[in-house]
């Protein structure tokens, strides 16, 4: 799975495991326009099968209910043009661990969503479907149909369909920022500003616990609370500083680099010095007072946004109050550099039905799917003329949607570092994290310790994640 999955796609009260999903679910106010487009062999969707063999096929996905009901008029369509073809779309919250032991006891679905920490052990092991030849003959262009981050292609071979990206911006309250007099980011910086003008705007709309909101309103939110992923949650903070957190080239952490310190050493000081900014404890007190999502609540300036939860804004936010995007501040003046992962759908390199398995999985990745992905702002849509479309994704609110596509359109973005042992880095870089935080360490200190241990597991095989984006 990509850096989405904990934060951005466990939705709260979905806790069932291996749940079935068939039949047409409650997504009745979806208007499906593309239901009745033909589909094409390129990367518009999959051809109508009617005449193949008939197939039973499992796609494995750890996407919550509130999402696979997006998605299942799109499931539909598949099915209607492929009724030999029976597809079940499986839930499960454990996706990873249950995809791990599947693939140890040769038992995989069909096709699943793909755990990216996993991918290059998969590839290693000839356990995933190599689709190069297929999609060559579907003449199905990776690098002109799709945005895609580097994991979908190992060693020159693609072993994955596209299906979506992510971009990190910060979503904002626009009203609470009126509330406190606080300027609006676009509005005085036009979305280009520095961390100085984010600490001022952020201490203006800090409160103390007691009055409107119970505990409190915050300038920051981050996901992990500035404890937990570097790569995906804070990476954005140390690239636009000048800083890089891994080398790819060199197979490497690299988080003793001067400048991505000094960009985690600003994050310590927000929660701690400033107290503008959430961190574990603050965190776990503000989850006292609410319900769901922290910026659903109104009572957070800024939060971290990866589109993973623009759908769930929609739904929860309604017109409780104006909230938009803007990119990160810099360090420096320097120039944004975003962060953006994928998820993929690949298929079982040991499946019964390969065929029907990869048309479904070209499907997930074709005019179809990706048209409900965009429409309803599921994600960014790895199909470029559906992330691209102005009267779909792009189309406000928010306002500033465009901001998504940017870094991935100027390649002005990394993605994390992935390994063979890339959640136990995780972990090791985790702890140190807590330990700057709590103020056991500096920041300093903590990130050359993480560097050192997450470099000492650092393992792959024959391959490596591919660089999509511009180097310095």
């Amino acid at each position: 799975m990509g850096a989405t999955t904990h934060q951005d796609t466990v939705n709260k009260g979905t806790t069932r495991r291996g749940v079935l999903l068939s039949g047409a679910a409650g997504a009745a106010t979806l208007a499906l326009a593309a239901c009745g487009q033909e589909a094409s062999g390129t990367a518009g969707g999959a051809k109508p099968a009617a005449g193949g063999a008939p197939a039973s096929i499992t796609y494995q996905t750890f996407f919550p209910q509130q999402r696979l009901d997006i998605m299942e008029p799109g499931f539909k369509v598949f099915r209607e043009q492929n009724p030999n073809v029976k597809l079940d779309v499986v839930f499960d919250a454990d996706h990873r661990n249950k995809l791990g032991t599947q693939m140890a006891a040769d038992s995989a679905p069909d096709l699943f969503i793909h755990d990216v920490w996993s991918t290059a052990k998969y590839v290693d092991a000839g356990a995933l479907l190599d689709l190069t030849g297929r999609l060559k003959t579907d003449k199905i262009d990776l690098s002109k149909d799709y945005y895609y981050v580097g994991v979908e292609t190992w060693c020159g071979k693609t072993y994955a369909v596209p299906f979506y990206v992510t971009s990190m911006l910060l979503a904002y309250n626009k009203d609470l920022l009126k509330k406190y007099g606080a300027p609006d980011p676009w509005e005085r910086w036009n979305g280009k500003w520095t961390w100085d003008d984010f600490l001022s705007v952020a201490k203006q709309v800090t409160r103390p616990a007691g009055g409107e909101f119970s505990a409190g309103s915050w300038g920051l939110a981050m996901d992990g609370n500035g404890v937990d992923n570097i790569d995906r949650n804070y990476q954005v903070w140390m690239t636009s500083n000048g800083g890089e957190t891994y080398d790819v080239e060199k197979m490497k952490y690299t988080l003793d680099d001067p400048k991505t310190i000094e960009a985690y050493d600003f994050l310590v000081k927000l929660v701690n010095d400033h107290k503008v900014m959430l961190g574990p404890t603050e965190a776990a007190e503000f989850s006292k007072t609410i319900t769901g999502e922290r910026f659903v609540s109104g009572a957070i300036g800024f939060a971290q946004e990866s589109t993973g939860r623009l759908a769930l804004y929609h739904q929860q936010i309604g017109n409780k109050f104006e909230w938009d995007v803007v990119p990160f501040p810099t360090g420096r003046g320097l120039p944004f550099v975003g962060h953006s992962d994928a998820d993929t759908t690949q298929v079982y390199g040991k499946g019964k039905s390969p065929d029907a398995a990869y048309a479904a999985a070209k499907f997930i990745g074709g005019d179809v799917m990706q048209k409900i992905m965009a429409e309803n702002k599921l994600l960014i849509p790895a199909l470029r003329k559906a992330a691209e479309d102005k009267n779909t994704f792009l189309k406000p609110p928010p306002r500033h949607m465009d901001s998504f596509m940017e870094p991935i359109r100027n390649g002005l973005f990394r993605t994390s570092f992935y390994h063979h042992n890339g959640l136990q880095a995780l972990s090791l870089q985790a702890e140190q994290m807590k330990a700057a935080m709590a103020r056991q360490k500096t920041a300093r200190e903590a990130m050359l310790e993480a560097n050192r241990a997450s470099n000492d597991v650092v393992k792959y095989g024959n391959c490596r994640q591919a660089v999509t984006w511009k180097k310095r």
